[in-house]
């Protein structure tokens, strides 16, 4: 369970860097347009849609990204296990197995966010849009 910042940093680390910061900057860009729109909603009355859409499109990439590093990690990681030369034992692998999860579910929640933050401005918009009219 995850209790501290601390275990988020190890997750990040144990996920991989070069995934998992890929993964990260997608948040973040996500979280600014998110931010900027709703400072144009405030500002203007409305959100540019063509920023909408790049918020759901992000949060796409970061669930194609989170799965494509997740099958990187289980080809490597059954590449080790084919060229051992031993048994490894169960406990090893369920613990790979679940390293190499972390990134599918970082760019999962990237996407869940990134869908709930669309729906939300697209209702403000709509509900916005109305009103003026």
């Amino acid at each position: 369970m995850i209790s501290s910042i601390d275990d988020l940093i190890d997750l990040h680390i144990q996920g991989g860097a070069p995934f998992t910061v890929i993964l990260a900057l997608l948040l973040v860009i996500n979280f600014l347009l998110f931010i900027y729109s709703l400072i144009l909603i405030i500002i203007k009355g409305s959100a540019n849609p063509f920023l909408l859409e790049w918020i759901k499109q992000i949060g796409g990439l970061a669930a194609a990204w989170g799965t494509f590093s997740t099958i990187t990690g289980l080809f490597f990681a059954f590449d080790a296990i084919g060229t051992a030369g031993y048994i490894i034992p169960f406990q090893v692998i369920s613990g790979g197995m679940k390293v190499a999860l972390i990134t599918i579910l970082y760019g999962q929640f990237i996407f869940s966010l990134s869908i709930v933050a669309y729906i939300i401005l697209k209702l403000i918009n709509q509900h916005l849009s109305i009103t003026v009219k």
